[in-house]
């Protein structure tokens, strides 16, 4: 492979991490530009929503960062960079999504219910506790995105449940997280996409879950990102560091793991580098602009 002309990268625990206050380093910031003078296509492929992801693009205070294109969601959006046009969406049908609650409900699980395509902002729960990682997630999520839409508190999900939402998720311990995959598989299998992800908050022996249109996924988010740019995907390269991102990796004509990746992620890729911590993502376009690939 010696004609890279895109260049996919997850946000977090690639491109940012905790140990950079979820902000994209001023090397990484360079890299990316390097990469783009030098013709390669760059664009995020983030679980993210399009508020959270654009406050990270527009904390750089560049402009060629701040337009970057989005693929949202693992997959289910696909945002034109230069104009924020709504290019693709793929939603969950609200009827199954109802039916997917009253499942959560009858396993005490907690629920995350996601906005409409078009709004694209909140993040519906319910007034009630939640466990220590979901609590966590939402408080870090108000205190980041400093708009009262990011976190909405409502009295009963199905009440306000009359649109078609982009995706479901919960926080929990992975055995409570794979008894509802088993029920989801069972009962929605040819209807939704699940992703299972591991979690960076609190002590890391937290997993998500997330329920999404049977179209979405990262690998689907790759293939969009390359059809808008009229790029093979052989021709592409995908950074990342989680399991949401096996898909693109597979995807992909070249894949690289950052360092803090689980092992089963480096394992199946071509590269492993730095970790997000440490510029891992730079190291990484330099070596591809370097004609190593």
């Amino acid at each position: 492979m010696k004609n890279v002309k895109i260049i996919a990268i997850d946000l977090d625990g690639t491109l940012i991490s905790s140990e950079t206050n979820y902000k994209i380093s001023k090397t990484n910031i360079r890299a990316l530009k390097k990469a783009i003078e030098r013709g390669i296509h760059i664009a995020i492929i983030t679980g993210r929503n399009n508020l959270s992801a654009r406050m990270v693009l527009d904390e750089t205070g560049d402009n060629i960062i701040k337009n970057l294109p989005l693929s949202l969601q693992n997959g289910s959006i696909l945002i034109e960079g230069n104009t924020g046009t709504l290019l693709k969406a793929y939603d969950l049908d609200k009827n199954v999504a109802r039916s997917i609650i009253r499942d959560m409900r009858n396993e005490d699980i907690g629920i995350m219910l996601y906005d409409n395509i078009e709004r694209g902002l909140s993040i519906f729960v319910e007034k009630r506790e939640f466990n220590i990682a979901i609590e966590s997630y939402l408080q870090s999520r108000e205190k980041r995105i400093s708009d009262e839409r990011a976190v909405v508190r409502v009295n009963s999900i199905e009440q306000i449940l009359d649109f078609n939402p982009i995706q479901i998720a919960t926080i929990d311990r992975e055995t409570i997280i794979d008894k509802f995959i088993k029920i989801l598989d069972s009962r929605y299998k040819n209807l939704v996409k699940v992703i299972k992800t591991g979690s960076y908050l609190n002590d890391g022996n937290w997993w998500w879950v997330e329920v999404f249109n049977k179209s979405c996924s990262k690998r689907q988010g790759l293939k969009d990102i390359c059809e808008l740019y009229n790029v093979d995907v052989d021709n592409s390269v995908y950074i990342g560091d989680n399991f949401n991102d096996i898909e693109a990796m597979q995807q992909a004509g070249f894949s690289i793991a950052v360092e803090n990746a689980p092992e089963d992620i480096k394992k199946i890729c071509n590269m492993v580098v730095r970790s997000s911590n440490n510029n891992g993502v730079a190291e990484a376009i330099d070596f591809i602009l370097g004609g190593n690939i």
